[in-house]
């Protein structure tokens, strides 16, 4: 019998799977690959003293050895020599009728008929509770296991009962490939098996297949529990969606979930990450629509979307389904809202489609020494010649994205010195840029860092509307036309090159925010429900924008009529809920002429409905009394949604619009982000992954990074966003597919 053999067939053995283990014939995991288990169990035989999962002490383990080996030869009364080591375990009695072994350790006699064999000892052996090396398989163990807290500690250590648990593992495994992007078959690398053979060698490795099924199985599990979560949920669903086209040259559209729940936490899901068929408009709405049907979600409160002129037909699909539904907001007038990065985006590159010569004098300077390893050597000894400390580098810009030239000047306005130093050492420079437009002079440097400021507004505007984890829709407004103010006041400078910059800039923001038929007043809205700013911050904003009287009184009286509405539609259907659930409804539909059988009857029903008009009409001065209460105190800690969560008895109707209006974003980069991950998990490498199985990776990881478990805890942990400004339905039919990354 070989080693391998031999170590099966010691009882007690830590590498001898017990019946709730996996069995290595079983159907239901014929795919594991065993090669690898064998070369564990071999290679870990001789250091298995040495484990710490290992279930036999390493003195007794010594000495089970020499018992194993060296005892081999233990001696009948007669001479001859018993060949099994079992005897090492048992004492033989001499009668010959009766032939019977006493176990050492419990005392138990048990028959053994010298025509039987030893199988019934090694047997005992293996169930004997006062064998020594036995692994009791319900033993727990202590093991500091982490545990999030629901304060600002986050997470701590605590002691625990542990024991192993193969299924468990496993499950744990297909988690961790789904959060770190990691392939199938990562877990068939030889680094990989060697690390759980000495972690836990009790652990059987699954195959590639059976962890991308265990990763399926995941987003199944996940998927259901979110759709418990949005069937209880009190509030509506924004929505976010944007299109992208992969290496394998197909389409795909994301469709992201912004809610806040009844903890008032602003939370994101990705629901949906299919393939489409095109880009067109009713292609992108009933891919929309079918993702809706299979969430169940009927309620949308608006839908971002990017300013591509196909979304309005998409836009305008999707208001005629939800409103059949009955679930959009005022018929779906301000469903669509515009994502605010590819506005500025586009008002920005208008300003910038002709840069002066001082920018692209600086650019051509990046880009030499950018162009080879030795040039950016001599530049890097210049850097230390001039004492630069910086960590940052030069970075060259694409010139079709504005934002990379705002971060190409601000990285080498650090280093002017050593481009100055550069044009005295290096004479090649100072030739091949003159062939150019010439080397950057000093009027350069100071037109770029007059620049400078104005960009860096729009950069991180752009990057405050890009936050999902946080409520951007009050902040919109206030922004944007502070924005529009600072344009203006650039329109009257004295140089030449950033005026014209700005006009450009100004005709295109007026394109937009000028026309207000083109604004969505939720916004404004957004802004009332500020209790920092309310109605009268509202009126000032309009009052010092628009020049126009007539404009400026054509907003305001719009801004109040949607206000009005929102109220009404949202305290009718709060009513309507309450009425329903107190089994008031029948009698409301009672009147004077109803048979009723006790008189008493009909003094209930005037009273209680007496009591709902009451309460409709005490819910209409709700609105005016939040709008003459004295407005919060602006603080940059002021937390907006724990404000309302506090207020939300004082303002029930109030606090509903809120939840929702305050949930609304405002850019489409949640979806976008999602490409970035698409990119990794469809690389070349992968390209074979289906549809199917690249959108159970991508959701699986979104809902597993921020847990279903922490949307009623008190601290949600932020997915970190790659976020892209500038970049512009599977059925159930689809195999799951063939796994060959």
């Amino acid at each position: 019998m070989d080693d391998l053999g031999a170590l099966r067939n010691y009882p007690g053995s830590p590498f001898l799977p017990s019946d709730s283990e996996i069995l290595l014939d079983s159907p239901e995991h014929e795919d594991i690959d065993m090669s690898s288990t064998t070369e564990s169990i071999s290679s870990t035989l001789p250091d298995a003293s040495n484990s710490e999962n290992a279930s036999i002490p390493s003195s007794d383990n010594q000495a089970a050895t020499k018992a194993h080996t060296s005892n081999d030869a233990t001696t009948t009364s007669k001479g001859r020599k018993r060949k099994s080591w079992v005897w090492d375990h048992f004492d033989k009695n001499d009668d010959k009728n009766d032939p019977r072994a006493k176990c050492n350790y419990c005392a138990k006699s048990l028959a053994c008929p010298s025509t039987s064999g030893t199988s019934c000892l090694s047997n005992h052996l293996s169930r004997c509770k006062l064998y020594p090396y036995n692994v009791d398989k319900t033993q727990a163990t202590l093991a500091f296991t982490p545990a999030p807290k629901c304060n600002e500690v986050g997470i701590e250590n605590f002691l625990a009962n542990w024991k192993f648990d193969q299924e468990e593992c496993r499950k744990w495994l297909a988690r961790m490939v789904i959060v770190d992007e990691l392939s199938f078959n990562f877990v068939e690398h030889e680094g990989f098996r060697s690390f759980c053979r000495v972690m836990q060698p009790r652990f059987l490795v699954p195959s590639r297949r059976t962890i991308g099924r265990d990763c399926y199985n995941i987003y199944k599990e996940e998927m259901d529990t979110l759709k418990k979560v949005f069937k209880k949920l009190s509030s509506r669903i924004c929505l976010t969606t944007d299109t992208w086209t992969s290496i394998q040259n197909m389409s795909y559209m994301c469709l992201t979930a912004h809610f806040i729940d009844d903890d008032w936490k602003l939370h994101k899901r990705i629901i949906s990450f299919c393939p489409i068929a095109g880009h067109s408009g009713e292609i992108i709405g009933m891919a929309v629509e079918r993702c809706l049907l299979n969430w169940g979600i009927d309620k949308v409160f608006t839908i971002t979307v990017d300013n591509a002129s196909s979304n309005d037909t998409c836009i305008r699909y999707l208001k005629r389904r939800l409103n059949s539904w009955k679930g959009s907001v005022l018929q779906g007038d301000y469903l669509h809202m515009r994502c605010v990065a590819h506005i500025l985006n586009l008002v920005v590159k208008d300003g910038l489609s002709e840069l002066d010569d001082s920018i692209v004098r600086i650019r051509n300077a990046v880009k030499y020494v950018r162009s080879s390893p030795s040039r950016e050597q001599k530049f890097n000894n210049c850097v230390e010649k001039e004492k630069i400390e910086s960590k940052n580098h030069v970075c060259l810009d694409v010139e079709t994205r504005w934002n990379s030239t705002y971060m190409m000047i601000e990285a080498a306005l650090k280093f002017q010195k050593a481009f100055d130093l550069l044009e005295v050492t290096d004479n090649k420079y100072v030739s091949e840029l003159l062939m150019k437009k010439g080397v950057p002079t000093s009027e350069d440097w100071e037109y770029a860092r007059s620049l400078l400021p104005f960009l860096k507004v729009f950069y991180d505007t752009t990057l405050s509307f890009s936050r999902s984890l946080h409520v951007t829709s009050n902040e919109y407004m206030k922004k944007i036309f502070g924005l529009g103010l600072m344009i203006n006041s650039k329109v009257e400078s004295d140089d030449p090159s950033l005026k014209e910059m700005a006009l450009k800039m100004k005709a295109k923001y007026e394109k937009y925010w000028a026309n207000i038929d083109n604004i969505n007043v939720f916004l404004f809205i957004a802004v009332i429900l500020d209790p920092r700013c309310k109605l009268e911050y509202v009126n000032c904003l309009i009052d010092n924008f628009y020049y126009d009287k007539d404009t400026t009184n054509k907003l305001k009286e719009k801004v109040n009529k949607v206000l009005e509405s929102l109220f009404q539609f949202y305290g009718a259907s709060q009513l309507s809920q309450s009425v329903e659930k107190s089994g008031e409804q029948q009698l409301v539909d009672l009147s004077l002429e109803s048979d009723l059988q006790d008189v008493a009857q009909y003094a209930d029903f005037m009273f209680k409905k007496q009591k709902i008009d009451q309460d409709s009409l005490d819910s209409k001065s709700e609105l005016d009394k939040y709008l003459n209460d004295a407005r919060e105190i602006s603080q940059s800690s002021f937390d907006l949604l724990g404000w309302w969560k506090s207020n939300a008895s004082k303002y029930r109707i109030l606090s509903l619009i809120a939840k929702d209006v305050l949930a609304m974003p405002v850019s489409t980069v949640a979806s976008e982000s999602a490409f970035s991950t698409g990119g990794r998990v469809l690389d070349s490498f992968r390209s074979a992954l289906t549809p199917r199985l690249v959108e159970a990776l991508i959701c699986a990881q979104n809902w597993l990074r921020s847990s279903i478990q922490h949307i009623y805890l008190d601290s949600i942990l932020e997915q970190l966003e790659s976020i892209s400004i500038e970049s512009s339905c599977v059925t159930d039919d689809h195999p799951l597919c063939t796994i060959d990354d």
